[in-house]
């Protein structure tokens, strides 16, 4: 009886002491000053977080009232929400070692060891792995895959010129643009021919739509998982082991397939695996080697156990095969729905602002476009061409087309302006109120389509759709050489007209991206 309660008392106690932590917890923006709406206890702002439908607005809304650099917690993890460029230059880029890491949901912590792929690589491993993928994306090895790249977009433009017919025919442009990168993605990283125009059912196309069909934060188990930490590693583990025994069972019984059903991430990681397997086996070593990014890594991995050192003379240039896998997994998935989306954003703007559009033809009209033959010549030309580069500045500016990979965690405790930044704490920027901020991109209005406005020289942190300091995004320039290049060819043939749904399909829903629902357009066929 008196040891019942005994155990009964430390229960409580340890139930108070917990309680207690926690509410003292909250505390932490109060100590230094900060101001920030009211929390809820033990769900700091995650309540309101996941009722809105859109993240980045209600950021920009809190802003507003409560200033460029606020607090709020997440469970009870301290986020600062921050549209004050120059703390974020200390962050992103003066202070950078204490800001590498990246806090990621659960279901991109499940990958173990060599399975860690660049977004949610962290310290040394980063390090190396960012080393050796840049000259990747470097202006000569993206030069080398424009004929892959062209080839997708004149498949595109084949397909838009059976629909359209010289009818002025209603379309939806971005359900074509979404094939189209898709395609590209599948040449250029994954390193299979696929012809997504005509083939709409394709089953890459499906996975990677249903990846993106799916609002992460906003899952039980990530919700679950943000208010209490301590069950992630069980989770992982139990994960991890439920994906082995079924692998293991579909392997003994390959009946099972056809009931027992991959996530969408897992088939497609899979498949990307059984690519390389193909590359790299001895059977089809004496292959001509295509030219793309798959192979380019390919070229740089190893199947040893790689050792990642604090001295850079010492880390390896090289990826493990495990890592190849991984890394033309996150391509896929982060070059599809992101490029496609910033086509359609440009697109709108092209049929709702004919001038914009004239001055944008006029630009391409001017250039003696060959034949294709030389690719260099052509990259060159595109990427050197002047209205088109503020043109998708302005679009990115306007319509970033994600806020969520800019998320930094602090690394150690560390003093930003007076603030003291805790270990562990997140600095998650306001985008939308850096972007939109008319003291960083007057004297004209931001809310205006403006691509001059381009023309003068900006704070470094005033345009971030790709991130800045060393972790932006690795595949900045091929999004961007993509992106200006089936703008150039669509323009060349055609001319932009806005539908009577143009306003209504346009409009945008924020997950894993921030996209419209449609792009409704005409098209009129140029004349020769």
């Amino acid at each position: 009886m008196i040891l019942t309660i005994v155990l009964f008392s430390c229960f409580i106690f340890f139930i108070i002491v917990y309680l207690w932590t926690i509410n003292n917890s909250y505390d932490y923006f109060k100590r230094s000053g900060i101001p920030g709406p009211p929390h809820r206890f033990f769900f700091g702002h995650y309540q309101d977080l996941w009722s809105v439908k859109s993240v980045s607005k209600r950021f920009q809304e809190w802003s507003r009232q409560y200033g460029s650099i606020y607090g709020l917690f997440v469970g009870t993890t301290p986020m600062y929400v921050v549209s004050d460029v120059d703390f974020l230059q200390e962050v992103y880029i003066k202070q950078f070692s204490s800001f590498h890491s990246r806090r990621l949901p659960i279901l991109l912590r499940l990958q173990r060891g060599n399975r860690i792929h660049l977004f949610g690589a962290t310290g040394l491993r980063w390090r190396r792995q960012r080393h050796v993928i840049n000259p990747t994306f470097s202006a000569a090895k993206l030069k080398l895959m424009m004929p892959l790249v062209n080839k997708c977009i004149e498949a595109m433009l084949k397909k838009l010129s059976e629909i359209v017919c010289d009818k002025k025919q209603e379309i939806n442009i971005y359900t074509l643009y979404k094939r189209m990168t898709m395609d590209v993605i599948c040449h250029c990283a994954f390193g299979i021919d696929t012809d997504m125009q005509n083939d709409v059912d394709n089953i890459y196309l499906k996975k990677s739509a249903e990846t993106f069909a799916v609002d992460v934060d906003k899952l039980f188990i990530v919700k679950m998982t943000d208010l209490f930490p301590f069950v992630v590693n069980p989770f992982c583990k139990f994960y991890l082991g439920q994906v082995a025994i079924r692998r293991l069972l579909i392997r003994l019984f390959p009946v099972l397939s056809k009931y027992i059903e991959e996530t969408p991430g897992s088939w497609l990681t899979n498949h990307v695996r059984d690519v390389v397997n193909l590359r790299t086996s001895s059977s089809t070593a004496t292959m001509i080697k295509r030219i793309d990014l798959l192979q380019l890594m390919i070229d740089a991995s190893t199947t040893c156990d790689i050792h990642d050192h604090c001295d850079e003379e010492y880390t390896p240039k090289k990826l493990h095969e495990d890592e190849v896998v991984s890394n033309v997994f996150l391509f896929m998935i982060a070059g599809y729905e992101t490029t496609s989306t910033a086509l359609a954003c440009s697109t709108y703007i092209l049929a709702t602002n004919p001038k914009v559009q004239d001055k944008l033809i006029e630009e391409i009209d001017q250039i003696k476009w060959d034949d294709r033959s030389h690719d260099e010549d052509t990259y060159e030309l595109a990427m050197n061409l002047s209205y088109l580069e503020i043109f998708v500045r302005e679009v990115l500016r306007m319509y970033p087309i994600t806020t969520k990979g800019q998320v930094r965690q602090c690394n150690q405790t560390i003093n930003i302006f007076g603030h003291i930044i805790e270990k562990n704490s997140i600095i998650q920027p306001d985008i939308f109120s850096i972007h939109y901020n008319p003291d960083l991109w007057g004297p004209e209005d931001p809310n205006l389509f403006i691509p001059e406005r381009h023309l003068v020289k900006r704070h470094p942190i005033a345009w971030m759709p790709f991130g800045v300091g060393p972790r932006n995004c690795v595949g900045m320039r091929f999004a961007l050489m993509e992106l200006k290049m089936c703008l150039i060819e669509l323009l060349q043939q055609y001319r932009i007209l806005p539908s009577d749904r143009t306003e209504e399909g346009f409009q945008l829903r924020e997950k894993l991206s921030i996209g419209p629902d449609a792009v409704f357009i005409k098209l009129e066929k140029r004349s020769a």
